[in-house]
């Protein structure tokens, strides 16, 4: 039997993730279902765990910290990343994660994971590797450069925010823009923030 934690900052989800385990007839046991940071990392030294299902935005820790501190301790644990946005999959899995899914996957592929040999290297969802694919696919029509790429995973934040996050010049900043605009073909700044992480999967973190 395999003994899961299940870490969501949605009690409603873990529950469902939960219930889905049980319906699916998989032998496992979910052991806990922490809401915080800090509780999934005391539930895992608590319980040592076989698989850890983690969420990537918790509500006092992000994911990235939180298995990047367990892998630390368990470097054999199976860890799981899991989220709502596509672009923290690279973040997760640099942190020490075996795969990623997101909550939108289908049940069964929650089985796929658990079921998973992490000796045959990394594990992706499928709905997860076909957004990568189309992302490497723009990415590569687009030829961003490095001060590109890096503006437009901020775009979501105003000039200031991202000037100093990237240690630039608002007006570098403002340039850097003007040519995202000409490139991608569109004058809304939201635009910009949608394509960047939800098509080109660009990671949202200023400390990225």
């Amino acid at each position: 039997m395999q003994r899961v934690i299940i870490s969501d900052d949605h009690a409603m989800l873990s529950m469902m993730f939960k219930i889905w385990i049980q319906q699916l007839g998989l032998d496992v046991e979910v052991l806990a279902t922490p809401t915080t940071g800090k509780a999934t990392i005391d539930a895992v030294l608590l319980h040592m765990p076989d698989v850890l299902i983690q969420d990537m935005m918790l509500s006092d820790l992000d994911g990235v910290f939180i298995i990047q501190e367990i892998r630390k301790e368990f470097p054999m644990l199976k860890i799981f990343a899991m989220s709502a946005k596509p672009a923290y999959a690279k973040g997760a899995l640099d942190a020490g994660a075996n795969g990623c899914l997101l909550k939108v996957d289908h049940p069964h592929v929650i089985q796929q994971a658990l079921e998973w040999d992490t000796s045959q290297g990394t594990w992706i969802s499928p709905l997860l590797q076909e957004k990568i694919m189309t992302a490497n696919i723009y990415l590569r029509r687009y030829d961003f450069t490095q001060s590109e790429s890096n503006v437009l995973r901020l775009a979501h934040l105003p000039n200031t925010e991202i000037a100093e996050a990237l240690d630039l010049s608002e007006g570098t900043v403002r340039n850097v823009f003007t040519i995202l605009y000409q490139k991608l073909g569109t004058t809304i700044r939201a635009d910009l923030a949608d394509l960047a992480h939800n098509v080109l999967l660009l990671n949202p973190s200023p400390d990225a």
